[in-house]
């Protein structure tokens, strides 16, 4: 954020409070709900849950430009269905949005990114919308739909609050087929590992060695801390990094993946025939902009000055490597050993 105050139109805090209030009811109302089925229920949480945590995200940062909301701010909501209240909902939204197009506000401001923020969280109601009004419809062709989703396999063994056995299981699965030997929950200086693979036989490149984290969630959200901590085994395992989910990941967590060069696996990767290359670059919303956007290596900046200089002094997850090109290749440094010794040895 910068010092200078926000810009927003009058009103715009009450107006969000109030928005903030109506999806809580209906979030609370669809808890209680007992005639959906499993899809619904789990995309209606995952939906409402990921709105929300934008919405109070935004309140949050227009806290110091605007009163916090008062007992006034605050309205209650009544409707007869879920129907009533998404339709309740989307014209707060749309007044929201309207009322901030309005203004023109410049690209790179503040206010322009809680503007595309806003337009995210209408995505998110769009869906439930659909997925609410599908309730009609063959169930089994929903599911086949979403034969990734988390509730299709809700009742299998392993899963569960703090049980996330089936997840690693299946990574390591996929992790076999893909011509690695796997291990699950195993111990880095006192810190449990999900999953832990050495690729057999080696092609003397960094995912010679993975290790990953599994996060099978039904709502909880995959926030930076996930991937700094995933980075830092990493790092001290000399080896690179995966995190398989089941879940939703804030912006700034999906950039950091990026930049780290984390892959970032759901159920339908498990199913590919190789492992899957890392996300390095992201579509812009610009045309023929300039300076091009190229990937995460140009983002991600470089090590400090002090330390720029000395030899050796590349990023790298695995030492011994050193970045090859735009993407996500490296080489060993020393080519000079056989293959189960790692490029890094006696460095």
């Amino acid at each position: 954020m910068t010092d200078e105050p926000l810009s927003l139109p009058p009103g715009f805090a009450r107006g969000l409070t109030q928005l903030i209030d109506a999806i809580e009811t209906l979030r609370d109302a669809l808890s209680e709900e007992e005639t959906l089925t499993p899809v619904q229920n789990v995309t209606a949480r995952r939906r409402l849950f990921l709105a929300l945590y934008a919405l109070k995200t935004i309140r949050r940062q227009i806290g110091d430009t605007e009163h916090p909301p008062s007992q006034g701010d605050h309205e209650v909501v009544t409707w007869d269905g879920p129907a009533q209240a998404l339709y309740h909902i989307e014209l707060r939204l749309d007044r929201l949005l309207e009322d901030l197009s309005i203004q023109g506000y410049d690209h790179s401001s503040q206010e322009y990114s809680i503007e595309q923020t806003l337009e995210t969280i209408q995505d998110h109601i769009v869906i439930l919308q659909d997925a609410l009004s599908e309730g009609s419809t063959d169930n089994s062709t929903q599911l086949e739909k979403l034969s990734t989703h988390r509730s299709v396999y809700a009742d299998v063994a392993g899963r569960g609050i703090g049980d996330g056995r089936w997840l690693e299981y299946q990574l390591q699965s996929a992790l076999m087929r893909w011509g690695y030997r796997a291990e699950t929950r195993q111990h880095l200086f006192g810190l449990e590992v999900d999953v832990v693979a050495s690729r057999k036989p080696k092609q003397q490149k960094p995912t010679d060695w993975i290790v990953a984290q599994c996060k099978d969630w039904t709502s909880d959200t995959i926030t930076p801390s996930t991937i700094f901590r995933l980075c830092t085994i990493a790092f001290a395992c000399r080896a690179m990094p995966i995190l398989c989910h089941t879940t939703e990941i804030t912006p700034r967590a999906e950039e950091l993946a990026r930049h780290f060069e984390v892959r970032i696996l759901d159920l339908r990767d498990l199913e590919r025939g190789a492992l899957p290359a890392p996300q390095v670059y992201k579509p812009t919303a610009e045309l023929n902009e300039w300076p091009p956007h190229y990937n995460a290596r140009d983002d991600r900046g470089t090590l400090p000055v002090m330390f720029y200089g000395e030899p050796g002094k590349r990023f790298s997850y695995v030492p011994g490597f050193t970045p090859v090109g735009m993407d996500y290749d490296y080489e060993p440094i020393d080519t000079d050993r056989d293959d189960d010794t790692h490029p890094a040895a006696g460095h």
